[in-house]
């Protein structure tokens, strides 16, 4: 890689340039932001911020992690929830502040990695490109919720265990390990999902043979990180302990292996096709890791896949390059995702859960990247990419079977949140499970086609290089036309691919950002009686705000405590002589037809239900 003066200033130029205009664009989006996403998991992270931050009352029986409201506290502490008209659209605001600048630091560490993989400017810039437009980081950070900040963290610690491989027995490898350590397990508190990131990162140092004093700089990472987590779990009672025990259950059947299986299909989808090679191409690796050392087989086997692993000092057995090591990781956290989504989502209605993004996102953008980077360097290993490219195909073909079989099972309608990186297809095909997983197969096949083109035209040659095969004798003029054709054809397929892949997550962004601006809006126009709610409170005292049970949502309970975060919210079932907390409720249009007393209030725009005065808190029926 030259590093000559006027190509570094190009590149940092241009690559500031993205930046601003990636952090512009985000902040744009943050500002016109509607309501929160109503959805249960985004009111209980910004209801734990209000808590922490001294606007709001301790939640009860919260199902999700702590981290992300703690991050957002501190804002929530220093601005007193004051900078808007109510308490949860400040508090939405500067939830999706952090997420811009997540989604802006993640496209340079993507843009890093792809350096650190490659050697490579263009594949640090088409990293960093990617980063600015998958909508696991572009449309997710319009969301309130950590969805952004786990792609950057999972970016991260594999960039960590990249470097760390790459400078191996220095004093940089073994900071190096520490900050994936404590990176990984720090990430435990944004999602309990993130224990397969501490896992990777634990089962890749054994494959890497670390030595003792980077055990030790690992060790030390992860107990810091552990106890933060664990302390952050305490102080906010919010110990996984539920959904643990619900995860537990083994009675499952073979449902699993078909929301797996969508979960695959997604991935490769979304990336056209690099997550999914970048999957397998690091669990190839792996098997091929174990079965050298079960045969003690040293470096300098005849087989290509050898070379992309070197000897280190103490021992004749092969390890991997710092390429192969972030693939390594990235695999086994991803494989680990897929897996633990996979047995979570079963029994659900919706057929979003089928072809599910959210869980697999974190990791869409690293193996893409980490693809790209091996694809790019064609480091020795070229003779095994088609075996690779067809494995990944027959991957998907198995995954779009098993979906397309079992998509008559769903009628209820998807979510389109939880399939982000896909979106494009579900808008155009009317959400219909079947088609979509279809059609996420050939998006992959082609990107897998494309990526077998680029591997074609060149033979390895020593220290990761490549030089033109040879040809047979024929003609000048057909030689130098042939020699041209087969040098410009590789890099025709790789502009192809990564121009596509961008395309892909620019239109799907755009797609998503119409959609989530439309439900921001709703949500906005659902809890219009906060207000007067409010007024009550302050002028009368109220200290709580009953929530009926009849043909109201959940989530609309919570849209109201984000509002309202000083009283007490309680659900209670009037149909069945529950009597109300305090005379103040929110029931569904309808409650004059159950109560001869109920006196209407407000009603909301956007909504099935409204707020309603009971005097007494007693209902009267006809």
């Amino acid at each position: 890689m030259q590093r000559d003066t006027p190509r570094t200033f190009v590149w940092a130029l241009t690559g500031a340039v993205v930046l601003f205009a990636v952090l512009a664009v985000h902040l744009r989006t943050a500002i016109a932001a509607g309501g929160p996403v109503a959805v249960p998991d985004i009111p209980a992270y910004l209801g734990i911020a209000q808590w922490v931050g001294g606007d709001g009352l301790a939640l009860r029986d919260v199902l999700f992690q702590p981290g992300y409201g703690l991050l957002i506290a501190p804002l929530v502490a220093v601005s007193k929830v004051s900078l808007l008209e109510t308490q949860g659209e400040a508090v939405h605001y500067l939830a999706l502040v952090v997420n811009s600048l997540a989604a802006t630091a993640a496209v340079v560490v993507a843009a890093r990695l792809g350096l650190v993989g490659s050697q490579r400017w263009w594949v640090a810039g088409a990293g960093g490109l990617l980063a600015a437009v998958h909508p696991s980081l572009s449309s997710a950070s319009r969301i309130a919720w950590p969805e952004t900040l786990l792609t950057l963290v999972v970016l991260a610690v594999a960039l960590a265990v990249g470097f760390a491989v790459a400078v191996d027995g220095s004093a940089a490898s073994r900071r190096a390990w520490a900050r994936a350590g404590l990176i990984a397990t720090l990430a435990v508190a944004l999602h309990a999902r993130m224990i397969v990131l501490v896992v990777a990162v634990v089962l890749t140092a054994l494959l890497c043979r670390i030595g003792r004093r980077a055990w030790s700089a690992l060790a030390a990472g992860l107990l810091v990180g552990g106890a933060a987590t664990a302390a952050a779990l305490t102080l906010t009672d919010t110990w996984p302990t539920k959904r643990l025990s619900e995860a537990a259950q083994l009675d499952r059947g073979a449902e699993p292996f078909a929301t797996v299986s969508g979960q695959l299909l997604a991935l490769g989808g979304g990336t056209l096709g690099l997550g999914l090679v970048g999957l397998v191409t690091g669990l190839a690796a792996t098997l091929w890791l174990v079965r050298r050392w079960r045969v003690g087989d040293p470096v300098g086997s005849s087989s290509s896949m050898s070379q992309t692993l070197q000897p280190q000092q103490g021992t004749a057995l092969a390890r991997p390059d710092a390429l192969t090591a972030t693939l390594l990781c990235l695999s086994f956290g991803a494989t680990g995702a897929v897996m633990l989504g996979g047995w979570t989502l079963t029994g659900s209605e919706r057929p979003d859960a089928m072809l599910y993004g959210r869980y697999v996102d974190p990791w869409a953008v690293p193996l893409a990247v980490a693809a790209l980077a091996r694809l790019a360097t064609r480091q020795r290993s070229r003779p095994d990419a088609p075996a690779l490219l067809g494995a990944s195909a027959v991957v998907a073909a198995v995954a779009c079977v098993v979906v397309v079989g079992a998509a008559s099972g769903y009628g209820a309608a998807a979510r389109r949140i939880m399939t982000l990186s896909f979106s494009p297809a579900w808008s155009w095909l009317d959400e219909r499970l079947g088609a979509v997983a279809v059609a996420a197969f050939v998006v992959t096949l082609f990107g897998v086609l494309l990526a077998a083109v680029t591997q074609r035209g060149r033979a390895p040659a020593g220290h990761g290089e490549t030089v033109p095969s040879a040809s047979p004798p024929t003609s000048d003029a057909a030689s130098a036309t042939a020699r041209v054709r087969a040098a410009s054809t590789p890099a025709v397929a790789m502009g192809v691919l990564v121009a596509t892949v961008l395309a892909l997550g620019a239109t799907a962004t755009v797609l998503n950002h119409r959609h989530l601006a439309d439900v921001g809006a709703v949500a906005r126009d659902q809890v219009t009686a906060a207000a007067t709610v409010s007024d009550a409170v302050e002028d009368d005292g109220l200290a709580c705000l009953a929530h009926d049970r009849t043909e109201v949502p959940d989530y609309a309970l919570w849209l109201y405590r984000l509002e309202l975060p000083d009283i007490t919210h309680e659900r209670v079932d009037i149909t069945t002589g529950d009597r109300p907390c305090s005379a103040m409720v929110i029931a569904h249009d309808d409650l004059t037809a159950r109560c001869s007393n109920a006196r209407h209030l407000v009603d909301e725009p956007a909504a099935s239900w409204a707020l309603w005065h009971l005097p007494e808190g007693r209902c009267i029926g006809w």
